[in-house]
């Protein structure tokens, strides 16, 4: 079976000469991305590899002045991007009410129902391992740009554990988030099948709001994990943002997009606390059992508004 983990280290840029070529090629990147998003769309969402390299390889070079993987790499992201939206579309089928009746209905939906080419808004580059990217011996990075490679050092608090040979590194992606640089590097790691022999205890897990999450284990017992305090501070930034949406300054703005991320890095904490103390709870060698909620429509009027999303 394999693992595999995305890990998030920092950059320390040493010039200002190699943030601005990370700049360029993410710029450049970005500008090439949408242009294969237009193309894909105005024809028909044609998603095969093959063929969109033999049209438009040559031309993202010369457009764009893409490095040979770079060009390969753009084209497969996009492909990803519409093979990710088609599946959520899929999942979300479009779900309407008969004013007469009363009744819902639902209609799967596809890539069709867009009305427009997919948008590449955020600049980043996907970067090959060893072509574009590579870990060298001197504890260093050697990056892929438009200007050639650079080296720069990587600050993560644990990477040397993924360094004892037994994490594949693959592909990495450079992203830039308030003015500072960030490599996401994916790595896979071959651990043992899941063998039902050592399994000690079954838990059934139910995630909820008031709750975040009950907890029901082979033996009848119930534990309840209340999120009475996460549903009150959920309440506060949604406030916040509304109040900070209706002003629509650009101070506004850039106070919303703060305020996303430090929700969004709450909410990541609050989920690894609540997995942690689950694991301390039961301990080794147990099987936690999530419910499957695909196809479960949420169409309610009689919930209170904050819980309709």
């Amino acid at each position: 079976m394999e693992m595999q983990v995305t890990i998030k280290t920092k950059l320390k840029i040493s010039n200002s000469e190699i943030a601005w070529s990370f700049s360029k090629t993410m710029e450049q990147y970005r500008q090439a991305c949408n242009y294969v998003s237009e193309y894909i769309f105005n024809n028909d969402f044609d998603m095969k590899q093959s063929r969109l390299n033999k049209e438009l390889y040559t031309k993202l070079r010369n457009l764009f002045s893409l490095k040979s993987q770079m060009a390969q790499s753009v084209i497969r992201t996009v492909i990803a991007r519409y093979k990710t939206v088609k599946t959520q579309m899929a999942r979300r089928p479009y779900k309407y009410q008969d004013q007469n009746t009363g009744e819902w209905y639902r209609e799967v939906r596809d890539l069709t129902w867009l009305h427009k080419p997919i948008s590449f808004n955020r600049p980043q580059v996907d970067l090959q391992r060893n072509r574009d990217w590579s870990y060298l011996s001197s504890s260093q990075l050697s990056i892929n740009t438009l200007d050639g490679r650079v080296k720069v050092d990587p600050i993560c608090r644990g990477f040397n554990q993924y360094l004892d040979g037994t994490w594949k590194f693959g592909l990495a992606k450079l992203l830039k988030s308030s003015g500072k640089w960030y490599l996401h590097i994916s790595a896979t790691k071959e651990v043992a099948d899941f063998n039902k022999q050592t399994v000690k205890h079954v838990v059934g897990l139910d995630r909820g709001l008031r709750f975040l999450a009950t907890s029901y284990d082979e033996q009848g017992k119930t534990a309840f994990f209340d999120g009475q305090a996460i549903m009150r501070k959920r309440a506060k930034y949604q406030k916040l943002r509304a109040t900070l949406q209706a002003k629509g300054t650009k101070s506004a703005k850039r106070r919303l997009k703060k305020l996303s991320g430090r929700e969004n890095r709450w909410i990541s904490d609050v989920n690894h606390c609540l997995s942690k103390t689950l694991v301390q709870k039961y301990g080794a060698n147990t099987l936690f059992v999530l419910e499957n909620l695909n196809g479960v429509s949420f169409e309610r009027t009689d919930l209170p508004k904050a819980l309709r999303n």
